[in-house]
């Protein structure tokens, strides 16, 4: 007479699943990054009015793309959202929040995400504005594209620090943020009149903003005054969230 033993798999370890502000999030850095590509692609062949539908064209391309090879989009890979596959059947068994990354707050990624938002901004810049202001100076076209690489560059690494959790963020974002602040306080009035009057191309968007400028002229400084305490602020008080 043999005894058979019966045996209990355990139980899998349930993945933590990616909340739905993430989701919106690497949605939303999706469709940024298809905007900012189909921007350049527009102004290179002069086609700004197409803008919208080539955005929507290559942010819905990038999905089918990465969900044909399970792999994350630019977006969900910034958030720290990937895909755990089946080795057998290669299907999606689950999706997952990167360990790492589970530490960080909503507020550090809101703040990661707007400040990739800036970056992008600058890095259009040039194509809005021949020129650029730098004390206070106006900076002829040619070294002003340096000027609109270099600050979009300045605030691509903000964003990097702060959607990966590294400690770096501690001095750097605040150092960034000040030298810009002061930099953008004394140039304020040549940036308002420079952009009423050296325009490259006005959609309905650059309406409001020079009619912003010309209504309330200090809106925009404060506005970037606001968003540098509140990243800072959030910085400080999540400093202990960091990760790398």
């Amino acid at each position: 007479m043999t005894n058979t033993t019966t045996s209990t798999n355990p139980e899998r370890k349930q993945t933590a699943r990616p909340s739905m502000g993430r989701i919106i999030g690497s949605k939303y850095v999706d469709l940024l990054i298809s905007g900012f590509v189909s921007w350049l692609i527009c102004f290179t062949f002069a086609w700004q009015t197409n803008w919208p539908t080539i955005t929507l064209f290559l942010w819905v391309g990038e999905m089918f793309w990465c969900r044909d090879r399970l792999v994350p989009t630019v977006g969900e890979y910034c958030l720290g959202i990937r895909y755990l596959t089946s080795s057998s059947s290669q299907v999606v068994a689950d999706i997952q929040v990167i360990h790492a990354k589970l530490k960080l707050n909503g507020f550090l990624l809101f703040a990661g995400v707007v400040e990739l938002t800036i970056a992008f901004f600058f890095f259009c810049g040039w194509t809005f504005v021949g020129k650029a202001v730098v004390s206070g100076m106006i900076v002829d076209p040619g070294y002003s594209l340096f000027y609109w690489a270099l600050v979009g560059f300045a605030f691509f690494v903000c964003s990097g620090y702060l959607l990966n959790g590294s400690k770096l963020a501690l001095p750097v974002v605040p150092v960034v943020h000040g030298v810009l602040a002061v930099d953008f306080a004394r140039s304020y009035p040549v940036w308002k009149d420079l952009m009423q009057s050296d325009l490259f191309y006005t959609p309905w968007i650059w309406g409001v903003v020079v009619h912003l400028a010309k209504s309330q002229p200090m809106i925009f400084l404060q506005a970037y005054a606001f968003w540098s305490v509140f990243v800072v602020l959030v910085l400080y008080f999540s400093r202990k969230l960091l990760v790398n």
